[in-house]
């Protein structure tokens, strides 16, 4: 388990003076050009296998436990925005987007449990486990004909037909039995389970965060995600903090804030490339190619998104990430810009551009989802008396999971969400960025929207749009009304609406409980994702509470569809 949040907190404390005097960025110094790094490093795997097929690998019957968190992510900046925060605190955004008005077009299809930690849950994780944990990371996949839901220590598979459960709940790291090492023994968390949607294969992976730091991948054989994988363990360089995968046809990336074991409280960020190619075929020689990125020392840069295809024309030139948005308190008007130029041939060619904040797209104002927090700055959900006054956190310091990028027609669409305060709680914010033409990189604005300032608080946010053009956006909502639990919500946008309105939200699943006394933490995140079977249906999964408890959520999945995708 990741247990290190407390330390990093003491010592962020420490370096508040060194924060609050890093040179200035190059976003602030209005530079004409991106600054590029050049310091790739290349690594052939640690270690290589193939796996017996999932669905024969036993899971060890565990002893009982106490509950526990897991790592909390790490804010890069917490000691700079913690400073900030006591002359900056209560100030509301500037900038709002209408609503449509409308309800929102698209209909929920299929709509289940997923896995949980209670233990009266349909598929439930604790049994496995051995104790409860917080908070889910909730996140999904959808294949040929699965679905794969991991919700951080355990994942299963169920029919996309029907919702029934074709395999587990099983262990994390139940990828990696029979593997050794790390990746056999570790399952600490902050997984990814993705579906390549060119080539029909699941990639899993999950980091190991105790030293010898490493990333764990396992890629199907098959469409079958019960069958057998190709396992691979790559090097990290220090403590590799809340991973996010993109995946393209070729070429498989990640990103991760990166923490040293010891020093000061944020190092840098690692964003890795992978030869998919060879992977897919169970090349033990395929390489991990990966650059390190330090803001030339003004740790400007975090929290990156690698751009995650839903469409797949093909590998057409460099990666797009986004991110790096906890840089100025209590906001900014900017979200920041890379592109990751990867060469595996000669790993000395690779470029990372726009680092420094040196690519800033711009943004309408908004100021971070922060707050007078119990345990962190970004604890500001309200929930019902019942939670008894606890208060959940948005992640308000970072871009929420997926990056989703569509191709059409040669105009590439770029979604993402955050959390953000408005006047009197906290809200969704979406946006749509593009750039015209296959490989072109550099992203400008089209459009934004904004969930409705009504004293609701919504966040952690995950949005996406289908071939029509039309987008989904999945969320939780809560607030401090009598049986105004935290439930799970979509809205969105058809197409053809005007630019920048968000229809009117629908409910998915009523809570009918509040989380209380765990660590404030929700999320870490959710995940819409788009079914590339038909390019139209959506599957959005997220985490609610049945009852009022300590570590007992549960989860959701739903599909969605808006009605003139065919």
């Amino acid at each position: 388990m990741k247990s290190l949040r407390w330390l990093w907190a003491i010592v962020a404390c420490l370096f508040v003076t060194l924060a609050m005097t890093l040179p200035a960025s190059a976003a602030q110094q209005k530079s004409t050009a991106p600054q590029v790094l050049r310091n790739a490093i290349a690594n052939k795997p640690i270690h290589f296998d193939v796996s017996q097929p999932l669905a024969e690998m036993a899971t060890k019957a565990p002893a009982l436990q106490g509950d526990r968190l897991t790592h909390a992510p790490i804010l890069p900046k917490l000691s700079k925005l913690t400073a900030a925060q006591q002359s900056n605190f209560g100030a509301a955004p500037s900038v709002f987007q209408p609503l449509t008005g409308s309800p929102v077009s698209a209909t929920v299809g299929l709509s289940f449990e997923g896995v949980g930690m209670n233990d009266n849950a349909l598929h439930d994780c604790h049994a496995l486990l051995g104790f409860h944990v917080a908070p889910p990371d909730t996140e999904a996949a959808v294949g040929d004909t699965q679905v794969v839901q991991w919700v951080n220590l355990c994942y299963a598979v169920f029919a996309k037909s029907n919702g029934s459960l074709i395999a587990g709940p099983f262990l994390g790291n139940a990828f990696w039995a029979g593997f050794g090492g790390p990746c056999e023994t570790s399952n600490a968390g902050d997984p990814i389970i993705q579906w390549d949607k060119k080539n029909h294969r699941w990639v899993a992976s999950q980091n190991v965060f105790s030293a010898p730091y490493m990333t764990c991948i396992a890629v199907s054989q098959t469409a079958d995600a019960t069958g057998s994988y190709y396992r691979y363990a790559f090097p990290q360089p220090g403590f590799p903090d809340y991973p996010k995968w993109g995946l393209k046809p070729n070429v498989y990336y990640q990103s991760q804030n990166t923490f040293p074991d010891v020093g000061p409280p944020f190092f840098g960020v690692n964003v890795c490339a992978y030869q998919a190619t060879l992977m897919r075929r169970g090349n033990p020689s395929a390489s991990q190619v990966c650059i390190f990125d330090d803001s030339n020392g003004t740790y400007f840069d975090d929290s990156m998104l690698p751009a995650d295809d839903d469409s797949a024309p093909g590998d057409s030139g460099p990666e797009v990430l986004l991110g790096s948005i906890d840089n100025f308190f209590p906001g900014d008007t900017h979200v920041y810009e890379y592109v990751f130029t990867v060469d595996f041939v000669n790993p000395a060619n690779s470029t990372l551009a726009g680092t420094d904040g040196s690519m800033p797209i711009s943004v309408p104002a908004f100021n971070l989802a922060f707050c007078a927090g119990q345990y962190r700055i970004t604890d500001c959900v309200a929930q019902p008396p019942d939670g008894l006054g606890y208060l959940l956190d948005t992640l308000g310091d970072r871009l929420m999971y997926r990056l989703a990028h569509i191709d059409e027609r040669g105009t590439q669409h770029f979604l993402v969400t955050h959390n953000v305060n408005d006047t009197a709680a906290v809200a969704v914010r979406w946006y749509e960025f593009r750039t015209q033409g296959l490989g072109s990189t550099r992203l400008s604005l089209y459009q934004w929207g904004q969930t409705p300032d009504d004293g609701e608080y919504r966040w952690m946010g995950s949005a996406a749009m289908d071939k029509m053009g039309n987008i989904a956006i999945g969320y939780s909502r809560s607030s401090g009304a009598v049986g105004d639990y935290p439930s799970i919500y979509y809205s969105g946008q058809t197409a053809g609406d005007p630019l920048g309105t968000t229809e009117t939200e629908a409910l998915i699943k009523q809570g009918s409980g509040s989380q209380f006394d765990t660590d404030d933490r929700w999320g870490d995140y959710s995940t819409m994702a788009l079914d590339g079977a038909d390019g139209c249906t959506f599957w959005y999964t997220q985490e609610y509470y049945p009852v009022t408890a300590q570590f007992r959520w549960d989860t959701w999945l739903a599909s969605l569809r808006f009605p003139n995708c065919h």
